[in-house]
């Protein structure tokens, strides 16, 4: 078992993952005599530049856990480990490891099974910002909570984007697979010898160590081989933890050059070296020229989705998928994916994404009409002389801010009056071809692969370059999906395969498909126009 040290940094935004470029210097060390070459060149941590350790902003445990565990598939238990460690290696800030601890702790996911951390946390603000927009919290007092979520769900997409990183990284070498809870012990271990050497103070008593820190002490030695006299033996009767010092210092002493190191997978018969380039492939045949009347189409195409998009203020794509897709008739999950896709294309703003999860969050009824339902109810309210209430787990409660919930209503239903209106007017509009049966699913696969794509594309050589190449297990499927409906072969894999390996091998296959395909881009499939065009 085994830790080794590093020069980490905290992951928070004002200083989260600085380049590893910054700051650059040579080393001052004198070089060894009759060696000519030169001083490793150093950043500002004192890393070598182009270590994994300088390049992700990270000690080499971190990473090495990182590497095996993946922060959108893990148990509590093992995120609740992580970031305890992480804390300690200096490697994660001190707020963001207790919000997440705490949260382990009070929601009960601490004894569940493997769970999705970035939708837990991205579900706890939604919640929140939820019960703001409904008048049932201020602002104010919800502030702190969602600034302190905010940089919780930024550490974690950091994580997640290293860890994908990592699994091409050969850099890099995994954590064993149950070694997450040797780094508890070893973070406990160490604790526990730094205390033990400090001493006591004088006329104070030794120091008292909890069952956890007990547990991983002498679970730590036993890994060592050190042994401790039995818990029977008269002869070395007394305190176990101070036999348990005595004894590893005499191991330390027969040892001195001993690290105390986690437990790693096999290495790979052959490292890649990030700091290098990948060897591209061999260029594509050189594809057909265009011709004038292609050409002439193409530019006629663009002049008209550039039309489009002035007029209506969205991308040709999302007013296909409008055009196909009747809000008015829609249930909540399907008004909360499109809410989702129509932000994520910049035809939403966060604030109207927002005004609509006082309807998405609460699995409300009557979508079109929920809000007009809702300001009906306030106005009666009011009429009447009232506080208008909603419903706790201890009972019933006056609204916080009633005229916030007034105008979240009135934002919220004109968001979705005027995407009910845009789908009415877009009947008329025979330039804009609707999306075929099931567009909105279509839609949100094609937003998780552009969004696989452009991080497998621009790859990730350090901590701030980094990005998850997805966020949920419905963006995996959608993924594959898209490769499926565009006619990508996909390799089978073992059935062990993970997720990160499946992807890897499915970009491969995408890459060869493109290399035959030179012109093809995956797109929305449309539905058959509605009547014969004229071709002049």
């Amino acid at each position: 078992m085994a830790v080794s040290g590093g020069f980490p940094i905290n992951l928070q935004p004002q200083v989260a993952m600085r380049p590893a470029w910054a700051g650059v210097r040579v080393a001052g060390a004198v070089t060894a005599a009759g060696n000519d070459a030169p001083a490793p060149l150093l950043d500002s941590k004192g890393l070598e530049v182009g270590s994994p350790e300088s390049r992700y902003g990270l000690s080499m445990q971190t990473l090495q856990l990182l590497k095996q565990y993946d922060v959108r598939n893990m148990s509590g238990k093992d995120l609740d480990a992580l970031s305890e460690v992480m804390l300690a290696q200096g490697d994660m800030a001190g707020d963001v490891a207790g919000a997440i601890s705490s949260d382990i702790e009070s929601k009960g996911w601490n004894t569940a099974g493997d769970s999705n951390a970035l939708e837990i946390f991205a579900k706890r603000r939604d919640d929140a910002m939820a019960s703001v927009k409904a008048g049932e919290i201020t602002m104010r007092l919800a502030d702190f909570p969602l600034k302190t979520n905010a940089r919780v769900r930024e550490a974690l997409e950091k994580l997640a984007g290293i860890h994908d990183a990592l699994q091409g990284d050969g850099s890099v070498q995994a954590a064993a697979s149950d070694s997450m809870s040797q780094a508890l012990e070893l973070k406990r271990f160490n604790d526990w010898t730094r205390i033990e050497q400090q001493g006591a103070e004088p006329g104070q008593p030794p120091a008292t160590y909890d069952q956890k820190t007990a547990d991983a002490v002498m679970n730590t030695l036993q890994r060592l081989g050190v042994k401790l006299p039995p818990a029977d033996d008269k002869v070395g009767a007394g305190d176990p933890m101070a036999q348990a010092w005595s004894a590893y210092q005499a191991w330390r002493a027969q040892h001195p050059d001993g690290k105390l190191q986690i437990d790693l997978q096999a290495a790979a018969d052959k490292a890649a070296d990030p700091s290098k380039p990948e060897p591209t492939e061999a260029p594509a045949a050189a594809a057909q020229p265009a011709t004038p009347i292609s050409m002439k189409r193409q530019a006629q195409a663009l002049v008209q989705g550039a039309q489009l998009q002035a007029q209506y203020g969205m991308s040709l794509p999302m007013l296909q998928l409008l055009k196909g897709f009747d809000v008015a008739n829609a249930s909540v999950d399907q008004v909360k994916q499109l809410g989702q896709l129509l932000q994520g294309n910049g035809a939403l703003s966060q604030d109207d994404a927002d005004s609509l999860l006082p309807l998405t969050q609460r699995g409300m009824v009557d979508t079109i009409g929920y809000y007009r339902r809702d300001l009906s109810w306030l106005a009666d309210a009011q009429q009447h002389g009232v506080v208008p209430q909603y419903r706790t787990a201890q009972g019933m409660a006056d609204l916080a801010n009633v005229a916030g919930r007034a105008r979240n209503d009135q934002q919220a239903q004109a968001v979705l009056d005027r995407l009910a209106g845009l789908h009415q007017a877009l009947q008329g509009d025979d330039r804009v071809q609707a999306v075929a049966d099931g567009g909105l699913q279509q839609a949100s696969d094609l937003a998780a692969f552009n969004v696989w794509a452009q991080v497998e594309r621009q790859g990730a050589r350090s901590g701030d370059s980094a990005q998850p190449e997805f966020r949920s297990r419905q963006d995996v499927d959608g993924i594959f999906r898209t490769l499926q409906r565009i006619g990508v072969e996909l390799t089978p894999l073992d059935g062990d395969a993970n997720v990160s390996q499946k992807l890897a091998q499915a970009w491969k296959d995408y890459q060869g498909w493109s290399r035959s395909h030179p012109d093809a881009q995956p797109a929305l499939q449309l539905a058959p126009a509605a009547r014969i065009n004229d071709f002049a």
